[in-house]
C-alpha cells in the first residue's frame, strides 16, 4: 500500500521548476517543513521531472550518527552521481589534476586507498614540536578546507556551464559543521552557470540553539535565496492522499478521524491508515505516533523484526553486508526483504535506510538497554575488523557499548580522518571526546586500544594542542584559548628538560589570545623567560616577536622596539624570514601609531619577497591589512581597496576568511567601500553576517548596521541591539559610533553626547587616537545641537559651551600620529573645531568648506555631504542663496546616490524653508512610504522607462542590484510587475508631482 501519485504541492513544485529553469544564473532554495510533511516526496518529483529533460541530478542526504553528522557525506553522495555521468566523470578527472583537494572526498581520483595503519598512527599522533621553525606543526591543515571548497565550486561551475544541474541536499538539520560551511560558501560564491541548489530541513527539529539556525538566518538575508515552507495538507488534499494509499475512496468518517489526529501531516496520516488497515480496520488507532510506528514493526515476522532492530542501532543507513553480519541470523536477508516490501526500509541495492527517521528513533527507543549494548558491541566488532564503515561510526558504537578503551582510540582516529578532510569542527568534537575519555582509561588499556584500533597512543598534550588548532580553524577563538590554556597546564607533566615544548605551547597560547582579544600578559612573558638563557633559535625569535606584540598593547614603546629589533636579528641569523617579517610589521605599526616618533618606518619589501611556506601566507595577510589601513588613512582609497581585495582573495582561497587577519581584511574592504560611497556593496558583503554563528561574523555585520543607520532603515535599531555583546572591544566601539549617529539622526543629542562621553572615558591609552577623534567629533556635534536648542528655547547654554570647548581642546591635545596627520585625520580635526564653534553659533561657511576640502582629499563621500550641508546652513544664514543652492544640489546628489534618507530629508527641508529649487531627479515622497531612499530612487527612474542596466548606471550600482531593489519595491507595494509598481505608487501618492 504505497502512494505513487504526486498529491498536492503543485504550487511548490511549480516554483522549484521555475527556479531550476532560470538559465540566467544559479538559484538557491530552502525547502522546510515538519517531519512528514512531504519534503522528500516533493524533491523526488522535482528530480524525476528534471532528470527526464536531461538535467544532471545530484542528490545527497545528511545522516546523523551518534549525535553528530558525518563530514561532507551528502556532498560525497552527490559526487558519486557526477562520477557515473560520462561528462561529469571527465570533469572530475580533469579538475582533480589541478585541484588535488578533491581527493579528500573521492580518494579514487588520486588512486588513493584507505589510509594505512601507519598513516593513521602518524595522523593520530598529531602535532609535534618543531624548534627549528619555532612553530607547532600538526595534522590540521588550516588551508585545506578552503582549497576543498574552491575545488567543489569549480567542479559545479564547469558542469553548470555545459548543462543544467540540480543539486539537492536533504535533511541539512543533520548536516555536519563542514557541510553547513560549504553550503554557505556556495550560496555566497556561485555566480554563474545553469545550476539550481535545493536544501531541505525539518523545522520541528530546530530547537533554539540548533546549529543550523544561524546559517538559515544568514541565508534569509540574501535576496537570491528562495524559501519554500511546506504547510500541512488540507482536508481535501489528505483525502486524495488516502484514496491513493488505499486504491479506493476512503470512508468520510475515516478521513475526518485521520485528519483530526494527523493534523494534515502526510506521514502521520499514512502511518495511521496503515496501522488501522493491517488490523482489519477495526483496531483502535494508537494515541501516540510512536505506537503507530512500532505497530508497523509488529507486522513483520521474527526475522524482519530482528533485522530492523539491528538497523536501528546502525543508524539511518547501513550497508547490506554489515547489517547481515550484525543481525547474526540465518533468516536476516528474508527479514530485510519483508521490511523493504512493507515500506519500513528502502534500499538502493547496496545499503538500507529507514523510510523515515522516526522509524529508526522509535525502534531504537523500544530496545532493552542490554539489547542496545549488545548490538552496538557487535557493530563495533565488525567495524574493527574493517568489514565496512569509518572511524566516526566505530567511535560511536564503541562508546555506546561502554567500551571506553576502544572508544578513546577510535575517537582519535576519527579526529584524524576529519582533519584530513578539512572538517575542523568535526575534528574538534572527536578530539574533545577523546580528551574526556583519557582520565577514564588507564595507560595499559590505552595501549590495548591502540593495538585494536590503530589510533596511536593518545597523549593529552598532543590532543589538546590539536583541539586548540581545530577550534581556531573553525572560528571558535575563545574555545581555542581554553584548550590552549589546558595544553599549557598539561606541560606541567613533562620532564624538566622539555623546555622548548613548554615554551612553544605558551607562545602559541599567547597568539591564540591575540585572536580572541584576550588581554593576558602571562603566556608571552613566561615563554620568553624559558628561552632567553638558551641558544639563539627561531623559536626564541618568535617568542620575542610575540612578547613584543603583547607589550605593544601595554604601550611600553622602548622595550617593545628593542625586543622587535632583537627578534629580527635572530630571525635573520636562523633564516626564519616569516618571523622577521612579522616583527617588522609590528615595528612599522608602532611608528605609524606615533609610539616611535624619532624612528623611520622600516621597509618590508625585501623580507616579504623571501617568504615561503605557511609563514609567508600568514605574514602576507597581516602586511596587506596594515597596508590597506595606512593607504586609507592617507586618502589613497583606490590603493587601500586594491590591498584589501588582494588580502580578501588570499584568505578566501586559503579557507581563512574568518581568521583574525581574514576578518580584518574584510572589515578593511568594507570601510574603504563605505568611504567611497559604495554602500550597496558594503551591505552585500556584511549584512548576511548579522546572524552569523561566530563572533567574527557579528563584528563584520557592524558595517551593515552603519549603512542602515545612514540610510534611515528601521531595521538598524533592532540589529544594533542584536549585535551587542560580542565581547570584541573594537566591535563594541563601532556599534557605539553607529548608535551615536542614529541618536543624532533621531534628534536625541543628549543621549548621543552621553554615549560619546562614556566611550571616550574607556579609551585610556594613546593607541586609540583616531577613534578618540571620531568620538570627539560626534560628542561636539551632539553638544552643538543641544546648545542651538537651548538658545532657541531661551535656556542657559553656559555649561554646554564649556563642554564644547573641552571636547575641542581634548581633540587638539591628541598625539599627532601619522594617521591623524593624513587627510582623513585632518578633516575630522577640523570638524571637531567647527562643531565646537557651532555650539557657540560662530562656525562659518569657510570653516566647513575647509572640512570639505580635506574630506575630498580623503575620498570620503558621506563626510563631504555632511560638510556641504553644514556650509549651506551658514550661507543661508548669510543669505547667500546661490552658493547654498549649489552646495545643497551636490549634497542631494550624494545623498541620493548613497540612499541616505535622513540626509535627503534635511536637504529638502532646508531647500523648502529657503524656497530653493533644487534641480535633479524626481524623488519619492518619504512620509509614510514603505520604501527606503534607494528604493525610492530606483522607482523614480523606472517610472522614466529606464531598464535595470540604465538604473544601475545612473546610480552607480550593478544591474543585478537594481533588479533586487525593484523586486523589493514590488513586494512592498504588492505588485507583480514594475509597471504595476509605478501605478500603485502613483495611486498611493508616493511619487512626487
Amino acid at each position: 500500500m504505497l502512494a505513487h501519485a504526486f498529491v498536492g504541492r503543485q504550487t511548490e513544485l511549480a516554483e522549484l521548476l521555475a527556479a531550476a529553469a532560470a538559465a540566467a544564473g544559479p538559484t538557491f532554495t530552502l525547502l522546510s517543513g515538519d517531519a512528514g510533511t512531504g519534503k522528500t516526496r516533493l524533491l523526488e518529483e522535482l528530480v524525476e521531472r528534471l532528470g527526464g529533460v536531461g538535467a544532471l541530478v545530484l542528490v545527497g542526504s545528511c545522516v546523523e550518527v551518534g549525535g553528530f553528522g558525518l563530514p561532507y557525506l551528502p556532498i560525497i553522495d552527490a559526487l558519486r552521481a557526477v562520477e557515473s555521468d560520462p561528462v561529469g566523470a571527465r570533469v572530475l578527472q580533469e579538475e582533480s589534476t589541478v585541484r588535488p583537494a578533491l581527493g579528500r572526498l573521492l580518494p579514487q581520483l588520486e588512486g588513493l586507498s584507505r589510509p594505512s595503519a601507519g598513516t593513521r598512527s602518524e595522523v593520530a599522533i598529531g602535532a609535534t614540536a618543531d624548534p627549528a621553525s619555532g612553530a607547532m606543526s600538526g595534522s590540521m591543515d588550516a588551508l585545506a578546507q578552503g582549497q576543498l571548497f574552491e575545488a567543489l565550486h569549480r567542479v559545479l561551475t564547469v558542469l553548470a556551464g555545459q548543462r543544467q544541474v540540480l543539486l539537492v541536499i536533504e535533511d541539512i538539520h543533520w548536516a555536519d559543521r563542514s557541510t553547513r560551511d560549504l553550503i554557505a560558501f556556495l550560496v555566497r560564491t556561485l555566480r554563474e552557470g545553469w545550476i539550481s541548489v535545493v536544501a531541505s530541513y525539518r523545522t520541528d527539529d530546530l530547537h533554539r540553539r540548533h546549529p543550523l539556525r544561524p546559517l538559515l538566518a544568514e541565508m534569509a538575508r540574501l535576496p537570491h535565496v528562495r524559501r519554500i515552507a511546506l504547510s500541512p495538507f488540507t482536508r481535501s488534499e489528505l483525502a486524495q492522499l488516502l484514496d491513493e494509499l488505499t486504491g479506493s475512496p476512503v470512508d468520510v468518517q475515516l478521513v475526518d478521524r485521520v485528519f483530526a489526529r494527523s493534523e494534515g501531516n502526510a506521514f502521520f496520516a499514512e502511518e495511521l491508515v496503515r496501522a488501522g488497515r493491517s488490523a482489519g480496520g477495526n483496531a483502535r488507532l494508537p494515541d501516540e505516533l510512536v505506537d503507530v510506528l512500532l505497530s508497523r514493526v509488529e507486522e513483520l515476522g521474527p526475522a524482519g523484526r530482528q533485522a530492523v532492530r539491528a538497523a536501528a542501532v546502525a543508524g539511518r543507513r547501513v550497508s547490506h553486508d554489515l547489517l547481515v553480519a550484525a543481525a547474526d541470523a540465518s533468516e536476516t536477508e528474508e527479514g530485510l526483504r519483508d521490511a523493504v516490501e512493507t515500506g519500513l526500509l528502502t534500499t538502493d541495492g547496496e545499503t538500507y535506510a529507514f523510510r523515515h527517521a522516526l522509524f529508526q528513533e522509535a525502534i531504537y527507543g523500544d530496545l532493552l538497554p542490554g539489547e542496545r549494548v549488545r548490538l552496538h558491541a557487535r557493530f563495533a566488532e565488525l567495524l574493527e575488523a574493517d568489514l565496512l564503515g569509518g572511524p566516526a561510526e566505530l567511535a560511536h558504537h564503541l562508546l555506546a557499548s561502554h567500551d571506553l578503551t576502544g572508544a578513546l582510540a577510535a575517537s582519535v582516529l576519527a579526529a584524524a580522518a576529519a582533519e584530513q578532510m578539512a572538517a575542523p569542527a568535526e575534528a574538534l568534537r572527536h578530539l574533545e571526546q577523546a580528551i574526556s575519555l583519557l582520565d577514564r582509561v588507564d595507560r595499559v588499556d590505552r595501549v590495548d586500544g591502540v593495538d585494536r584500533v590503530d589510533g596511536g597512543d593518545p597523549d593529552r598534550l598532543d590532543l589538546l594542542v590539536r583541539a586548540a588548532e581545530a577550534a581556531a580553524a573553525s572560528g571558535d577563538s575563545h574555545r581555542a584559548v581554553a584548550l590552549g590554556t589546558a595544553a599549557v597546564m598539561a606541560t606541567d607533566e613533562l620532564p624538566s628538560g622539555e623546555v622548548e615544548i613548554r615554551a612553544m605551547t605558551l607562545e602559541r597560547l599567547a597568539r591564540l589570545q591575540f585572536e580572541a582579544d584576550v588581554d593576558d600578559d602571562g603566556p608571552s612573558r613566561q615563554a620568553l623567560e624559558l628561552l632567553v638563557a638558551g641558544p639563539r633559535s627561531a623559536l626564541l625569535a618568535r617568542a620575542l616577536a610575540t612578547r613584543a606584540r603583547a607589550m605593544f598593547r601595554q604601550q611600553d614603546a622602548a622595550s617593545t622596539a628593542a625586543m622587535l629589533d632583537e627578534s629580527i636579528l635572530i630571525a635573520d641569523e636562523t633564516g626564519a624570514h616569516g618571523i622577521a617579517a612579522d616583527a617588522l610589521i609590528t615595528l612599522k605599526l608602532m611608528v605609524r601609531r606615533g609610539f616611535l616618533a624619532d624612528r623611520e618606518p622600516p621597509t618590508l619589501g625585501a623580507t616579504l619577497a623571501r617568504l615561503t611556506g605557511p609563514d609567508a601566507l600568514d605574514v602576507r595577510h597581516r602586511a596587506l591589512r596594515f597596508q590597506a589601513a595606512q593607504l586609507m588613512e592617507d586618502g589613497d582609497l583606490d590603493g587601500a581597496l586594491a590591498a584589501a581585495d588582494e588580502g580578501v582573495a588570499l584568505t578566501s582561497e586559503a579557507g581563512l576568511s574568518w581568521s583574525s587577519y581574514g576578518l580584518d581584511l574584510r572589515l578593511m574592504r568594507g570601510w574603504v567601500l563605505a568611504a567611497k560611497g559604495r554602500w550597496d556593496e558594503v551591505l552585500t558583503d556584511s549584512l548576511v553576517a548579522v546572524y552569523a554563528p561566530t563572533e567574527p561574523g557579528r563584528v563584520l555585520a557592524t558595517q551593515a548596521v552603519a549603512v542602515l543607520v545612514g540610510r534611515g532603515d528601521p531595521e538598524a535599531e533592532p540589529l544594533l541591539a542584536r549585535l551587542r555583546g560580542t565581547g570584541d572591544q573594537y566591535a563594541e566601539l563601532q556599534l557605539d559610533l553607529t548608535e551615536i549617529d542614529l541618536r543624532l539622526d533621531q534628534g536625541r543629542p543628549a543621549e548621543a553626547a552621553l554615549m560619546a562621553e562614556k566611550r571616550l572615558a574607556l579609551l585610556s591609552d594613546d593607541g586609540w587616537s583616531m577613534e578618540k577623534l571620531l568620538l570627539a567629533a560626534r560628542e561636539a556635534a551632539a553638544v552643538a545641537d543641544l546648545a542651538e536648542l537651548a538658545r532657541r528655547e531661551g535656556n542657559d547654554d553656559t555649561v554646554l559651551l564649556a563642554r564644547a570647548d573641552a571636547v575641542a581642546s581634548g581633540s587638539d591635545a591628541l598625539p599627532r600620529t601619522p594617521a591623524l596627520q593624513g587627510p582623513y585625520g585632518r578633516s575630522w580635526r577640523l570638524r571637531v573645531r567647527a562643531e565646537a564653534d557651532r555650539a557657540h553659533g560662530l562656525d562659518t561657511a569657510d570653516q566647513w568648506k575647509k572640512v570639505l576640502v580635506e574630506a575630498i582629499s580623503a575620498g570620503r563621500v558621506q563626510d563631504q555631504m555632511y560638510a556641504r550641508i553644514r556650509a549651506a546652513h551658514r550661507l543661508l544664514d548669510e543669505r547667500t542663496r546661490q552658493g547654498a543652492a549649489e552646495l545643497l544640489r551636490s549634497a542631494l546628489a550624494q545623498a541620493t546616490a548613497l540612499g541616505s534618507s535622513p540626509s535627503i530629508a534635511v536637504i529638502q527641508q532646508m531647500a523648502a524653508r529657503a524656497r530653493l529649487a533644487l534641480a535633479g531627479d524626481r524623488v519619492v515622497r518619504r512620509g509614510n512610504s514603505p520604501l527606503t531612499a534607494r528604493e525610492a530612487e530606483v522607482l523614480a527612474l523606472v517610472e522614466q522607462g529606464l531598464s535595470n542596466r540604465a538604473v544601475g548606471e545612473t546610480l552607480f550600482i550593478s544591474d543585478k542590484t537594481a533588479g533586487v531593489h525593484l523586486s523589493h519595491i514590488m513586494a512592498k507595494l504588492g505588485a507583480t510587475t514594475s509597471t504595476e509598481a509605478v501605478s500603485l505608487a502613483r495611486r498611493r501618492g508616493l511619487l512626487a508631482d
